[in-house]
């Protein structure tokens, strides 16, 4: 039974909702020291990331129910090397850089490695447009609304000077002042991770897609 298209922003509101619950119930747990606040997020399972492959699934899969397909055949295989290489450039750009050096060196190091990686993201998410542009859409305002949370978030914990993972940057999580924390966190929140959301996301939506397509 085929679902009646839905407009994007109805299908993106819940998942929005629940993303940015659980980024405010990681914030309280990072300030009463049930979760690691390394930079990063340490791969606490307590976080938003491991969110995108599952909302990115349930978006394609509804989608799907409701008559829509990818643009492309294989959708799922050029998602597939969409992620494999923001992967590459992530590895590539940051596998290298010393987790003990806070330099003024290694700032500027890493903020140029970040700016490269948010820029290929956002290529890749565009391209994905190209596979299939109502999931890339729908998952471009999803990763916004998550992200934006998490900006608000990084810069309330910096002007009350909370001790948690979102004012820390790179291996070595690096912190600096207000105003550079600002450009730093919209660089790789608005760049890196909507991007990332995108590209991780189509891959979940196109492979739940083929499956339903399969089932139907």
């Amino acid at each position: 039974m085929k679902l009646a298209p839905s407009p994007l922003w109805r299908l993106v509101r819940v998942p929005a909702a629940i993303t940015c619950a659980v980024s405010l119930a990681r914030v309280g747990a990072e300030r009463l020291g049930w979760v690691n606040v390394q930079s990063g997020g340490a791969f606490a399972p307590l976080g938003i990331t491991w969110l995108i492959p599952v909302v990115g699934a349930w978006l394609g899969w509804r989608l799907a129910c409701g008559g829509e397909a990818p643009q492309r055949r294989f959708a799922w295989a050029w998602s597939l090397v969409a992620v494999l290489l923001f992967v590459g450039m992530v590895v590539s750009r940051l596998g290298g850089l010393d987790p003990l050096d806070r330099s003024e060196a290694a700032y500027a190091t890493l903020r140029q490695n970040v700016v490269v990686i948010a820029l290929v993201a956002l290529v890749l998410a565009f391209l994905q447009t190209r596979v299939w542009r109502r999931l890339a859409i729908a998952l471009l305002l999803y990763g916004l609304l998550a992200r934006l949370m998490v900006v608000a978030i990084a810069l309330l914990c910096k002007a009350l000077g909370w001790d948690t993972h979102y004012t820390k940057f790179g291996p070595a999580g690096i912190e600096r002042e207000f105003g550079e924390t600002v450009a730093s966190v919209l660089i790789s929140q608005l760049g890196v991770w909507v991007g990332f959301t995108v590209v991780l996301g189509s891959l979940a939506g196109n492979v739940a897609a083929a499956i339903q397509r399969r089932r139907a």
